[in-house]
């Protein structure tokens, strides 16, 4: 029963905190923002009128029309770049927090096993996730019902959200490098840095032979951030589980070394 207590602790440790909430408006945020340009799309004369670019708007969706499949096909993007993005955040936060408020000498000390605040950390930042992807779906059914879109059907917004879920499951893996960076700096910007270096490292090789081969490149390829939609074969997800596995392999070896005066 341990585990289970570890795991509603480090819960009851974000129920206050303002970066959760952070976090869910940035995505309505980005959310409300596509669904401007959908709707300038639409609408050129109007948004020309108000002083809007209307033209620019249609630009940015690459002259699709403006409809559910194109909506979607965006609001999967920032799944894909925005999932990358906040799954590092939400990493740095939950394992670089006890490092940046000096209380993980006090959790280092407790008499419980070092993995398990590991493996509770990361089932936290999983729920996080998830919640914070499962919000998407309304805010954008919400943002496109508003702007008047047409063409949605049941089974469109079903297939969009799978493809939400399954790149915030990739996004996740690929997190768990950033929370070793975390542990081991001992704080937030690191771990940050780290996570802008890589998207980097995505957005160079996400359009060469090494693209499939890299975690970020595959999160971007997969969700149309990188380029057309590639969805990963056995070979691909087989590199995301390896770095979720060393991420996490390398965060416990770190944690069960560590000297509690940190």
């Amino acid at each position: 029963m341990m585990f289970p207590t570890v795991v509603r602790t480090e819960l009851a440790k974000l129920r206050r905190s303002p970066m959760v909430w952070i976090t869910f408006a940035v995505y309505a945020f980005m959310i409300t923002v596509a669904g401007c340009f959908q709707w300038m799309a639409m609408n050129p004369g109007t948004a020309e009128r108000l002083g809007l670019m209307g033209q620019k708007a249609t630009f940015a969706f690459g002259g699709q029309p403006a409809d559910w499949t194109t909506f979607l096909v965006f609001v999967v993007v920032i799944g894909g770049l925005g999932g990358l993005i906040m799954s590092a955040a939400i990493a740095a936060y939950v394992f670089g927090r006890e490092y940046a408020e000096g209380t993980a000498k006090n959790l280092l000390a407790l008499p419980i096993r070092r993995s398990r605040f590991v493996l509770a950390k990361t089932v936290v930042a999983a729920a996080w996730l998830g919640v914070l992807t499962a919000w998407m779906v309304p805010v954008t059914w919400l943002v496109g019902s508003v702007i008047g879109l047409p063409g949605l059907t049941p089974s469109l917004l079903v297939a969009a959200a799978a493809r939400l879920f399954a790149t915030a499951g990739m996004s996740l893996c690929c997190s768990a490098l950033v929370a070793w960076v975390a542990v081991q700096t001992r704080g937030y910007f690191a771990p940050l840095g780290f996570a802008i270096g890589t998207l980097v490292l995505a957005s160079v090789f996400g359009h060469t032979g090494w693209g499939p081969w890299l975690p970020w490149s595959i999160v971007g390829l997969y969700s149309g951030a990188a380029g057309p939609v590639t969805p990963p074969g056995w070979a691909n997800l087989a590199v995301i589980a390896l770095t979720f596995l060393l991420g996490t392999l390398l965060t416990i070896r770190h944690e069960v070394h560590a000297d509690n005066g940190q």
